[in-house]
Parts: C-alpha cells; sequence; structure tokens
C-alpha cells in the first residue's frame, strides 16, 4: 500500500457454537469445512490433518475422547483464518501457513481446510478439545489468544501472506459463523 493507505491484514476469529457442541455438531462443522467444491484447488484438494486423516477425522477425534473418557462439554474449536477480499494470496500458501499455524496447537488433532471458493481466501480449523498426547481439555485464555494472533503475524510473514496490523483490530468485522 502507498503512503496513508491502510493495509489489509490476516485475522483468526473462533466461531462459537452454543448449541453445537455435540457428536452431530462435531461432524456437521467437518463435512462442511472439507466440502469439496470448497476446498478444490486445481486438481488439488486443500484438506489436511495434522495428528489425525482428513478421511477419518471424526473417528480420529472421538477415540481420543472415549480414550480420555472425556466425550461431553467443549468437543472441539473452530477457528478461522482469513485473508482480505482483494489481496494476492495464493490458495496453496494460505494452506502451508495453515498447517504451519496449525502446529501451536501441539499434541491435539487439528482438521486444516482451506476454502477458495469466495472473494477472500481462508482456512478452517477444527480442533480437538481433547489433547491426544495426555487428555487434557483445551482451554484458550487472553494470554493464549494473544500469543495465537502473535504467531499468526510471524507464519503470514513467513509465507509472504498479509500480516496483521494492531491499529485496525477495531476495524475488522467478525466473520459469521456461515463463513
Amino acid at each position: 500500500p502507498g503512503a496513508g493507505e491502510a493495509r489489509q491484514i490476516a485475522i483468526i476469529n473462533f466461531t462459537n457454537y452454543p448449541r453445537g457442541q455435540s457428536r452431530g455438531g462435531m461432524g456437521a462443522a467437518m463435512r462442511y469445512v472439507k466440502r469439496d467444491e470448497k476446498t478444490r484447488w486445481g486438481d488439488r484438494q486443500l484438506v489436511s490433518g495434522v495428528n489425525c486423516r482428513p478421511e477419518s477425522v471424526y473417528d480420529d477425534f472421538l477415540q481420543t475422547k472415549l480414550l480420555y473418557h472425556k466425550e461431553d462439554g467443549r468437543m472441539f474449536y473452530h477457528m478461522v483464518q482469513s485473508f482480505p477480499k482483494g489481496e494476492e494470496v495464493s490458495p496453496t500458501a494460505a494452506h502451508a501457513a495453515a498447517l504451519k499455524l496449525a502446529e501451536y496447537f501441539e499434541g491435539r488433532e487439528v482438521l486444516v481446510c482451506t476454502h477458495t471458493d469466495r472473494d477472500h481466501i481462508h482456512s478452517h480449523f477444527i480442533i480437538n478439545s481433547v489433547s491426544l498426547e495426555d487428555g487434557k481439555k483445551l482451554h484458550i485464555s487472553e494470554k493464549e489468544l494473544s500469543e495465537l494472533r502473535q504467531r499468526n503475524d510471524w507464519v503470514c510473514a513467513e509465507f509472504g501472506l498479509p500480516v496483521f496490523q494492531p491499529e485496525q483490530e477495531k476495524k475488522v468485522g467478525a466473520m459469521t459463523s456461515a463463513e
């Protein structure tokens, strides 16, 4: 951007499922983010699993929950990393950056799907609330959310993608649950 122009940003948001934290809600979220018409880029589908396989992600998440007897309460987190409309963002670079950002959730199963069907590239993360390694439930504090946003900036910079500008934080609208 030129002098005085506002730089567009990459931002992360969490989608709230107040009534959808169930096995059915988790399965529906997974099916939605994996939809072929949303994740297709050329001859490639931008769907990956971290510590899980996309084709069996629901069963993978559920097995971890059953192993640690934690099948109730919050089942999953749904995070979205989105890039602004009009920014030159390669879907494959966005997907690679999303996979790198998913490393923040060390020891957890994360489904990562990059959507290319809108005028802005965005990646969905479905994160198992139960750790594969120790069975602990994920709780994200304000401090951890701040760290995650900072890590998002670093990852975006590393991949040459738009980076968050703190002074613009209040100007960015949240994504709707439909997005």
